[in-house]
């Protein structure tokens, strides 16, 4: 017993070292290239070295962090083709999600989701993190009302190495409006029971989202990989011109 319950005790303080460690890295406190000391750290948090070490481990499966051949752990440069790859899953999946929540909605789910973007309006923009949690819950919610669990699940994997990108663009005020314009687009299609303007309304969410992706690239190229540079166009059906990556950033300057 006794032993099972430091078994529990350990497993809970690697998911809090996990955790600690993870947000540093989204917001920037620990920017690319940062080398993470597990002595350090275990001071930091107050834990033993065992969990720093499986929460190091969870982050370099997850890619938030590259080890070395001596060990070292250290923090990853953001990957632009995975982010493409991420959000053309996000497209299949949640454009399906609205497609399956408008027909299956209910008078419950509508005012969840209504409640969820009431908030999210009410947010004020200084609070990018709350922003960032409203924004989650909001597509996690039109997955729920899809009752189609394989959907729910894989986004919510998705949603975990996309968090990087999430708050940084989050900051940039004008994506934040066109954000809730499209939301309102979305939530509206599934109120009246139209598959077809949800799921076309998703897509160009998405789509957009991949715009302003590009615009922090562009702005921020050294925190990414050299692995697809912002002069090169994806592959993808989802690319996005020079024009309008220069018409993304001349708006946030004239808010």
């Amino acid at each position: 017993m006794v032993l099972k319950q430091l078994q529990i005790a350990d497993a809970s303080k690697a998911d809090y070292a996990y955790r600690a460690i993870r947000e540093r890295i989204i917001d920037n406190t620990y920017p690319p290239e940062t080398v993470l000391s597990i002595r350090e750290l275990s001071v930091q948090l107050d834990v033993s070295r065992t969990p720093v070490k499986e929460a190091i481990n969870r982050l370099a499966y997850e890619g938030f962090v590259d080890l070395a051949p001596d060990r070292a752990a250290i923090v990853s440069k953001i990957s632009y083709t995975d982010v493409v790859e991420l959000l053309e899953l996000r497209e299949c999946l949640e454009s399906a999600a609205a497609y399956y929540a408008a027909q299956r909605r209910t008078e419950t789910d509508i005012k969840e989701l209504e409640q969820i973007s009431a908030e999210h309006r009410r947010t004020p923009f200084s609070q990018t993190k709350l922003l960032t949690e409203w924004d989650y819950r909001f597509h996690i919610t039109i997955a729920k009302i899809s009752r189609n669990r394989r959907i729910l699940s894989t986004l919510e994997n998705v949603f975990v190495p996309f968090a990087r990108v999430t708050l940084p663009i989050t900051k940039v005020e004008s994506r934040l409006y066109r954000s809730l314009t499209q939301h309102e687009a979305i939530l509206e299609a599934i109120k009246e029971g139209n598959s077809e303007a949800a799921q076309r309304s998703m897509v160009e969410h998405i789509r957009d989202i991949l715009t302003s992706v590009r615009v922090y690239q562009y702005q921020n190229i050294h925190l990414f990989k050299n692995d697809t540079m912002p002069t090169e166009a994806p592959n993808s059906k989802m690319g996005v011109s020079w024009n309008e990556i220069e018409e993304t950033i001349a708006k946030s300057q004239q808010i």
